[in-house]
């Protein structure tokens, strides 16, 4: 039936964020919503390691066969795990025999003059039936003015590497705590084909001797990551024939080029994930790069990290990879790691190539049932983009740490660190963990999060969890993404003695004290306390949902309302039914109660079951409609099934059934552990499954158990105590 909306005399509170000092590097911010925009930076392309190879002075290296996989063994081996969340396999490492130690290498490498009067050396490895090579190198000690060239013997480039970087590589994983020699292991480039060269050069007065070093394994790869541009892709990649070509949306080619496909080496083993390149407030260019931290778990192994930038196809559809692909070495120094939500932050040693695009991303917390982009590599495929939208908070746990199972439960935006994402279009597979999820505001694009997993398909079914980047941001990112100025909080009120907000920080306790200082990147959490007589009733603007406190990140100048509402007279709330519905209604005002008993709405029946109102909680109503639907009411004390409510309301067209907010019906107390207060009554609520039934969704809220049992018994579902009325 329909509702009768109560006149409210409704107080505004409107607090403004305004800033004390912002230097002028900082226009990306956003004045209302602290986002970051995307910033292109044009790179140095000297930094790329390829260069053209000397093969006039390069020696015949001497060779050495691993030997050639059993069937049994590289069986083993390439059986990829295809569990959700976990890092996309594409080599296992394979020891080297004839080089296991310092002793065995050193007697390999045949050392021979160079025109310049130092010493060069080279050293061939194959590995049989391998489509590519990462080669170990275990230094004990190196000097910095070495050379290091990997190559595969046809090529007219190599990899060149400084023994300084080297050093530097390996002293970062020492001082990150790791003394293992994991951490003393340089892994080179990827180099594609079976065989690689090592070839080391010396300057002039530098004796061999003192260089100690061992190459006792490479990794071996089974699955080929590049192919030269404008080569067909039928051999790259796996991915599901549902994917999308990330080059038939020109919209989206900031955020491609933004994204990364990465390698990887852990305990010998490659792996394949996605990552994503994050512009700072002061779009400085720093290179700081997201991706999962099931991908990239420990400083080791972000020091093997290698990137693939603009590996997609040169046009929609057309099956070839793109002229402008270029690969960058160097690693990453890993900044911040985070199982909670999934997050690897690192800080790329070498900038991205020339034309990279430094994402932009929000602080914010998504709003339930946005529609969300993802722009990743599927099986190191050429790039591709999946459409969805966000449709729960969930929390998840690992179920296996050494096996990085997981398993996820629905939860509220207070207490899930993941968004769980349904895919409209296109999906994500292995290799696409560590993606960076993104939603359109204002027809810009904000990275909101990075894929951990999940079990979406073809067939339209199974959905991704994706670390929420506003929960890493507040606890350590915003350290190295927005350091910055101090911006002063001020409050007003239009309306006096309605109630007050205070700050955590302490700062804000207006009432009499409404202006403060905060450091950026400060989450300054706001409480609201009604005075007496009123009752908080929502927040708005930067904030949302009708909880009693908010945060705001103290970025850019923000705005918020806090709404505060008369307390309705306490009284009795009155159950009816009606038999030509079977549907139950309850009703707590006298005037709405004396208009039902008239008749003039149907056949509404009191039960005789009534409960009193009263507490410090409102309750939300909510109607469907005659058409559409669903023709009845339900009533809700739980914030966030308020707000969710009034969310899935705003984005769901009034042609199609939904619930749609009539007022704060009347006041009560929420439970504890479903139990409630001393000197209170327990209020159940059971739904008659209206929605698998096909049917118009009812609930039926009441003080007595028995009422409810007896509803059960004919199938309605026991949803426990949702209230708590004075007795």
């Amino acid at each position: 039936m329909p509702g009768n909306l109560n006149s409210n005399v409704v107080a505004v509170l409107w607090i403004l964020l305004t800033i004390i000092s912002i230097p002028s590097h900082a226009q990306p911010f956003e004045s209302i919503t602290g986002r970051v925009e995307s910033f292109t930076r044009p790179a140095d392309d000297g930094v790329s390691p390829l260069k053209p190879r000397r093969a006039s002075i390069s020696p015949s290296p001497h060779s050495i066969s691993i030997g050639t996989l059993s069937n049994e063994k590289k069986s083993a081996e390439t059986n990829v795990d295809s569990r959700p969340g976990t890092p996309h396999k594409i080599g296992f490492g394979r020891e080297i025999p004839q080089l296991r130690n310092l002793t065995d290498t050193a007697s390999q490498l045949k050392w021979q003059n160079t025109p310049q009067g130092g010493k060069i050396a080279a050293i061939s490895i194959t590995s049989p039936q391998a489509t590519g090579i990462r080669m170990g190198i275990l230094v004990r000690r190196m000097l910095t003015k070495a050379t290091f060239r990997f190559y595969s013997q046809g090529s007219e480039v190599s990899y060149e590497i400084a023994g300084k970087e080297i050093m530097e590589t390996i002293q970062r994983n020492l001082d990150a705590g790791d003394s293992s020699d994991a951490a003393r292991t340089y892994w080179s480039p990827y180099v594609e084909g079976e065989e690689m060269t090592l070839e080391i050069e010396l300057p002039l007065g530098i004796s061999p001797d003192t260089l100690e070093i061992a190459i006792p394994s490479v990794s071996h790869f089974f699955f080929s990551i590049l192919r030269a541009a404008g080569e067909k892709i039928s051999k790259i990649g796996q991915a599901a024939s549902c994917e999308i070509d990330v080059s038939c949306y020109s919209e989206w080619s900031p955020e491609s080029k933004s994204t990364a496909k990465i390698t990887f080496v852990d305990s010998g083993s490659s792996y394949l994930c996605s990552g994503t390149l994050l512009n700072d407030a002061a779009s400085s260019g720093t290179p700081y790069f997201l991706s999962a931290n099931h991908c990239i778990t420990s400083q080791t192994i972000a020091s093997t990290l290698q990137t693939f930038w603009f590996y997609r196809s040169a046009a929609c559809n057309n099956g070839t990879l793109n002229s402008e692909f270029q690969t960058r070495t160097g690693g990453a120094t890993l900044l911040y790691g985070s199982q909670t939500t999934d997050t690897s932050f690192m800080q790329l040693n070498k900038l991205p190539p020339a034309g990279a695009l430094y994402a932009g991303w929000s602080p914010n917390t998504p709003e339930l049932y946005a529609y969300v982009t993802s722009i990743h590599h599927p099986q190191g495929d050429l790039q591709k983009i999946s459409f969805g939208r966000f449709q729960s908070f969930q929390d998840c746990t690992a179920t296996d740490p050494f096996t990085d199972t997981y398993q996820c439960t629905f939860a509220n935006k207070d207490n899930g660190k993941f968004l769980d994402v349904a895919y409209t279009s296109g999906i994500t597979e292995g290799g696409s963990s560590g993606a960076g999820l993104f939603e359109t505001i204002n027809s810009a694009h904000y990275l909101i999060g990075q894929l951990r997993g999940g079990n979406p398909s073809c067939f339209g079914s199974g959905t991704d969890e994706y670390g929420r980047f506003d929960i890493a941001y507040s606890d350590r990112l915003h350290q190295w993404l927005n350091a910055g100025p101090t911006f002063l909080l001020s409050v007003s009120k239009l309306n006096n003695g309605n109630g007050t907000v205070i700050s955590s920080p302490d700062g804000i306790n207006c009432g009499t004290r409404c202006n403060a200082p905060f450091t950026r990147g400060t989450n300054v959490t706001l409480t609201a306390t009604p005075a007496s007589g009123f009752i908080f009733s929502g927040w708005s603007g930067a904030c949302s949902g009708t909880s009693a406190t908010c945060s705001v990140a103290m970025n850019t100048p923000q705005s918020v309302t806090a709404t505060f509402s008369p307390v309705a007279t306490p009284g009795t709330v009155v159950e009816y039914y009606n038999p030509d519905l079977d549907h139950y209604f309850i009703a707590a005002d006298p005037g709405e109660q004396a208009f039902v008993d008239s008749g003039a709405v149907g056949r509404w029946q009191r039960t005789g079951v009534r409960f009193a109102s009263g507490g410090n909680v409102p309750v939300c109503r909510f109607y469907g409609s005659v058409s559409p639907g669903p023709n009845s009411h339900f009533y809700t004390a739980s914030a966030d099934e308020c707000t969710q409510l009034k969310q899935l309301q705003a984005t769901t067209p009034a042609t199609q059934k939904r619930w749609n907010f009539e007022s704060l019906d009347f006041l009560t107390m929420m439970p504890m552990n479903n139990t409630c207060p001393a000197d209170t009554a327990p209020i159940y609520r059971a739904y008659n499954n209206g929605f698998s039934k096909n049917i118009d969704s009812n609930h039926r809220i009441t003080s007595d158990q028995a009422a409810i049992q007896e509803v059960v018994a004919r199938g309605w579902i026991n949803e426990g105590i949702v209230m708590c009325a004075p007795q």
